[in-house]
Parts: structure tokens; sequence; C-alpha cells
């Protein structure tokens, strides 16, 4: 039987790690903080703290996330993690060019898994699901122009979801709509309809 090449170590870590909705979740909060605990992320996701705790234990064992500090807290001590440097960086490194520190490889491979569960219990069927796709040839110009927009939507849908979590907070109602939202750019191939 032939040796495995080193990159399917690093596929099966991320399937790992994005194969529990909870461990995604979790990284999705994470990505968007210097430091989190284990409780803290339990408050925000709405999720017991014995099962966050596993999960963040699993996500450090994967390498996706590091323990950065201990505080005492009430005669016991709370860990607080930190996202490492995640699968695309130890890559670029090695070819000595630079990616984002988000992990846009595990963020696509979610984003994947989320779309094929969608198509398959009909998540594309409801009134407000919605899917676009453009290959833009861009100058300089509009090229800075995309990036400031994409980075206001950032913005809008993050002040959006934390909104609605304050309120959902405050009347103690479940969620009215469960949505994933997402916006991709990538590079294009040369012939656009292989894209």
């Amino acid at each position: 039987m032939a040796a495995q090449p080193a990159a399917d170590a690093v596929d099966e870590r991320v399937v790992k790690a994005l194969g529990h909705p909870t461990r995604v979740r979790i990284l999705n909060v994470m990505r968007d903080r210097a430091l989190a605990s284990p409780v803290e992320l339990s408050a925000e996701l709405g999720v017991p703290l014995g099962t966050v705790g596993y999960h963040v234990r699993r996500l450090e064992s994967l390498g996706f996330l590091e323990l950065a500090r201990r505080t005492q807290r009430r005669g016991a001590i709370e860990h607080h993690y930190r996202v490492r440097r995640l699968l695309d960086d130890a890559e670029a490194e090695e070819a000595g060019t630079s990616r984002s520190p988000d992990g846009l490889g595990a963020e696509a491979l979610a984003v994947a898994r989320v779309a094929r569960a969608a198509l398959a219990r009909g998540g594309f069927d409801d009134l407000a699901a919605r899917a676009d796709r453009r290959v833009l040839l861009l100058d300089a110009r509009g090229e800075a122009e995309l990036s400031r927009a994409l980075r206001r939507w950032d913005t809008t849908a993050t002040r959006v979801a934390r909104a609605s979590a304050a309120r959902l907070a405050r009347s103690g109602q479940p969620p009215a709509h469960r949505c994933v939202a997402v916006l991709m750019r990538v590079g294009a191939p040369d012939d656009p309809a292989a894209g």
C-alpha cells in the first residue's frame, strides 16, 4: 500500500474539527475574538458548559485552539483560548506566500458542507434563500471597491447577528429563523465557465 501524502493528515484534521456543528460555531465565534473561555462561549452560544468544554478540548487537541491564559475565578481556574494559525498558514509559510490567518481553506470546506446539507434538506427552497455567483473582471480601483464592500457586508452581518442575539436573550424566545450567510470572494480560473 502506498504511503498517503502529508496533506491527507491536514484534511482529516479539518474533517474532525468541522465534523460537529458546535465546533464550527465555536471557531466562528473565536475568529472574531482575541481570547474566550468555555464559560463565555457557553453563554454566547447557548450551549451547556460541559458540551462547550468538550468541543474546545477537541479543537485544542486538533490544533485549532491553544490555551492562552488561566484566570483564578471564585476558587476555580478559568481557561482562555485563542485561535491558532490554521491550515493554510503553515502551507503558505512553506511556500513562501502569505494567506489570511482565518484558515480560509477550512472555512471553504465548512461552507461546502453546509451547502450540501441545506440542499439535501430543502434549505434552498426557503423563500428567503439566495445564492448568487458572479465572475468579475476588475481593475485595481474595482478590486479596492469590492474589498471595501465585502468588509461592510461582514460588519453589517455581524451587527445584525449580535443585535438579534441580544433581543433573543432578552425575550427568552427561540430564534425565528436559522440561516447561514455566506459571502465568498476567490480567485477565478482563466475560463469563467470552468468556475
